[in-house]
C-alpha cells in the first residue's frame, strides 16, 4: 500500500507528489505506519506516524529534495537531534530512508521522527490571549533550552511556528538551518541566501541581506526569542523602538527581554545561558 506525500494541496493538484509505502521501518526495526499530513517547509513534508509496537504517535518529517546542500544538512539535524535531550526542546525518535516514487523518478527519501506535538505557538496564539501564568513557566524553559542547544549550534530560525506545544510544554523545534558550534566555518547555507523566519529576522540578519558582513551569532537567536516572548505576551511585533509603556505583560519581565531586544548584539544577553540568568534574576526580585 502507498500514501501520497506532497508539499500542499495546489501541489497535488498540479500533479506534483511523492509516492510511498504506508509502513516505514527506522534504522533501530522500529515500524511505524504514517497517517496524517501536517505540514510542510521548503525542503520537506511532516506527517503524523504511529509507532506499530505501542500505537504512540509521533511527527515524521520527510526530505523531498535530497540532493547536496540539502541533503547534507538534514543529516546535520539528524545528528543535533540525537545529542539534545532538554525537556523544551523536541525530542528525537529515529530516523531511516525510504524509496519513493515521483511522476517522474524514484528516489530514497530520508527521514526523521520526532515527539508529537498539537500545534504550534503561532496557531495558539493567533486563536487566543495567553495569560503570564501559563507564559511565563514556558519564557522560562525555552530560554534553558536555548542554553542547552546553544552548546553545539546556533539556531539562525527561531520563530512561533517552530515553537510546538506538546501538552503542558513549549518545544524549540526545526533545526534545518543551525550552524555547529564545532564548525563555525563550515555553513551550509549560501551567502547570498536570506538566514532566518521572515519576519522574525535579528538586525544582523537583516544587515545580511543589505550586504554586510555581519555575524548571526547566539545573540541574534536571543534577539529572535525575545521578539517571539514579546509578541506572546503583548500580541504585538516588537518592531521600532520598544518602551516600557508599550509593554503588557509583569512588570519585573521588561527588562530581561527589552535589553534582549538591543540592536547591537554586544548589548544583548550573549547567549541562551545568560538570557536565562537574566530571567531568572527578574523572577527571583
Amino acid at each position: 500500500m502507498s500514501s501520497l506525500i506532497y508539499f500542499d494541496p495546489e501541489e497535488l493538484k498540479k500533479g506534483n507528489y511523492h509516492e510511498i509505502d504506508d509502513t516505514l521501518v527506522a534504522e533501530d526495526g522500529r515500524t511505524y505506519v504514517l497517517s496524517d499530513w501536517i505540514a510542510r517547509g521548503g525542503n520537506g513534508s511532516v506527517f503524523k506516524c504511529i509507532e506499530r509496537s505501542s500505537g504512540d504517535e509521533y511527527a515524521i518529517k520527510f526530505l523531498m529534495q535530497p540532493r547536496g546542500r540539502i541533503l547534507k544538512r538534514f543529516f546535520r539535524e539528524v545528528r543535533l537531534l540525537k545529542e539534545l535531550r532538554h525537556e523544551h526542546l523536541v525530542r528525537y525518535r529515529g530516523t531511516g530512508r525510504t524509496r519513493s516514487a515521483s511522476k517522474s523518478r524514484g528516489i530514497r527519501c530520508p527521514f526523521i521522527i520526532m515527539e508529537m506535538a498539537e500545534s504550534s505557538l503561532s496557531d495558539v496564539a493567533q486563536s487566543s490571549r495567553i495569560s503570564p501564568e501559563v507564559y511565563v513557566g514556558q519564557f522560562r524553559g525555552l530560554a534553558r533550552g536555548l542554553a542547552d542547544l546553544h552548546a553545539r549550534a546556533v539556531h539562525r530560525d527561531i520563530k512561533p511556528e517552530n515553537i510546538l506545544v506538546a501538552g503542558d510544554r513549549w518545544l524549540l523545534s526545526d533545526y534545518g538551518l543551525c550552524r555547529f558550534s564545532d564548525k563555525p566555518d563550515l555553513d551550509l547555507t549560501p551567502t547570498d541566501q536570506a538566514i532566518g523566519p521572515r519576519y522574525w529576522l535579528s538586525p544582523e540578519a537583516h544587515n545580511r541581506r543589505l550586504g554586510h558582513a555581519d555575524d548571526i551569532c547566539p545573540a541574534s537567536d536571543v534577539f529572535q526569542l525575545a521578539s517571539v516572548f514579546w509578541y506572546v505576551a503583548t500580541g504585538r511585533h516588537p518592531c521600532g523602538v520598544v518602551l516600557p509603556d508599550d509593554w503588557t505583560g509583569p512588570e519585573w519581565l521588561f527588562d530581561p527581554i527589552y535589553q534582549a531586544l538591543q540592536h547591537k548584539s554586544v548589548r544583548r544577553p550573549a547567549d541562551g545561558g545568560a538570557f536565562s540568568a537574566a530571567i531568572e534574576a527578574a523572577v527571583g526580585r
